[in-house]
């Protein structure tokens, strides 16, 4: 089994930050903005008739799940269809793997972009949270180093994904498919405990269910049980990450 070496990783990661630094304006402002026109029709409009949920105001309920959610778009993205075109339309990967740069080094330098994009976008979205007071727990300030491992997650599954297709075309179905139905039943605009089974079960096995019940616990104040959301996360982006890695090594090398 191949491992990415911390050299290699790093100079994937920086060519991809030089590159960023030349439209970081224009490509932060959708993902940033996005969140807070939900913040704002359905936390404001739709909390006006809702009340509160679980003794919180509506506002303040979805406001932590927005935040996990623009970590998982700005992962995701990044992974897919930013990826795609540096593997198959770009060729840049076929450029770096005739460079001492290995396949290895740049799937996971590409992991360390993903997380470092989300914590851009949900460090500057959370800025905004808390001045508005949406934000009551100092602990929240173990957000920003969750939300890179967010991004970590969710780029390793957008990686395995981009690693199997062959057209950019299939990424409606992983959108569609995928990331639509864990956007809406994790938790991020209702409890999903409120829900008949088998559902609350199968949102469960869903990446965005623990990450929200993190951010909705460190922007509150945690209780002991967060602690099997984080060990979810964990295991399951580690467990996972070598899997892409080896596909997209086949793929570059052949």
């Amino acid at each position: 089994m191949h491992i990415p070496s911390p050299r290699g990783a790093f100079r994937v990661w920086q060519r991809d930050l030089t590159i960023f630094r030349k439209f970081w304006k224009p490509a932060l402002f959708p993902n940033f903005i996005e969140p807070f026109f939900y913040l704002a029709a359905l936390g404001l409009g739709l909390g006006a008739f809702i009340g509160d949920i679980n003794g919180q105001d509506y506002i303040l309920f979805i406001a932590p799940g927005l935040l996990a959610s623009n970590a998982m778009f700005a992962a995701s993205f990044e992974a897919t269809f930013n990826t795609f075109v540096k593997l198959k339309i770009d060729r840049v990967y076929d450029a770096i793997v005739s460079t001492p740069v290995n396949a290895e080094d740049i799937v996971a330098g590409e992991y360390l972009w993903a997380g470092t994009r989300s914590v851009l976008y949900g460090t500057s979205f959370l800025i905004v949270l808390t001045a508005l007071g949406l934000i009551s727990s100092w602990w929240a300030l173990l957000l920003p180093p969750f939300i890179f491992l967010m991004g970590l997650m969710f780029s390793v599954m957008g990686m395995l994904f981009t690693s199997l297709i062959q057209s950019i075309d299939f990424y409606a179905y992983y959108f569609t498919l995928i990331v639509t139905p864990m956007f809406l039943f994790s938790g991020i605009f209702f409890p999903i405990e409120d829900f008949p089974a088998p559902v609350p079960q199968l949102a469960w096995f869903t990446p965005l269910y623990h990450a929200v019940n993190v951010c909705r616990e460190l922007a509150t104040g945690p209780s002991p049980a967060v602690l099997i959301d984080v060990l979810w996360v964990v295991v399951f982006t580690f467990g996972l990450a070598l899997v892409p890695v080896q596909i997209m090594r086949k793929r570059l090398i052949s």
